[in-house]
């Protein structure tokens, strides 16, 4: 009689020794302090999974005072980098390392590249940037977005001034020293390096 060979099924609960050595890595946490944050997160979603109303009524209780609705849309289909709907632990431990300003200034910088890089083609376009910008504004407070502080006009600005290729794009590096040598784009986008 032939046996067949079943493959165990990963739970969404896992952490497995290789994802800590990456989140250690992404984070600069240690595992100690990974696993707690693990614990605490299933503790809160015990199936290992965030679903976008969840995110979006978490978040408005973070920041009650701002219209997060868009933004938050926006911001959990960017962190959902599976797109399975829903933010696993990695996605949200990679999001928190952001937030808590875990890292030197070019190792957030790199992961705030990474998180709003949507198109996964190595760059910034302007709507993208824009998107980020408007995040930022959302987290700030800021609530008028007209004239010099239109996300849009101030994406455009930003490219402008920080691409050296001249595609009208911004590529990881052009972002990343851009935004360590312009102490406005720096404010924005790494405030309190």
């Amino acid at each position: 009689m032939e046996q067949k060979k079943t493959r165990k099924e990963r739970s969404n609960t896992d952490l497995t020794q290789k994802e800590i050595a990456m989140l250690k890595t992404t984070t600069n946490l240690t595992e100690k302090e990974i696993k707690l944050w693990h614990t605490e997160f299933l503790r809160k979603y015990p199936n290992g999974k965030l679903d976008k109303d969840t995110f979006i009524d978490t978040y408005k209780e973070l920041y009650p005072t701002n219209d997060t609705t868009l933004s938050c849309n926006t911001l959990f289909n960017v962190i959902d980098k599976n797109h399975d709907n829903s933010i696993d632990f990695n996605e949200f431990l990679f999001l928190a390392a952001v937030g808590n300003r875990t890292g030197s200034l070019d190792e957030r910088l790199d992961i705030i590249f990474d998180l709003w890089d949507v198109s996964n083609d190595g760059l910034l376009d302007q709507n993208e940037l824009a998107h980020l910008i408007s995040a930022m504004y959302d987290r700030a407070g800021v609530t008028v977005r007209q004239g010099e502080q239109d996300p849009h006009k101030r994406a455009k600005e930003i490219i402008i001034k920080l691409d050296i290729t001249g595609d009208k794009k911004l590529n990881r590096d052009e972002f990343i020293n851009g935004c360590k040598n312009d102490e406005v784009v720096r404010k924005l986008l790494a405030p309190d390096p």
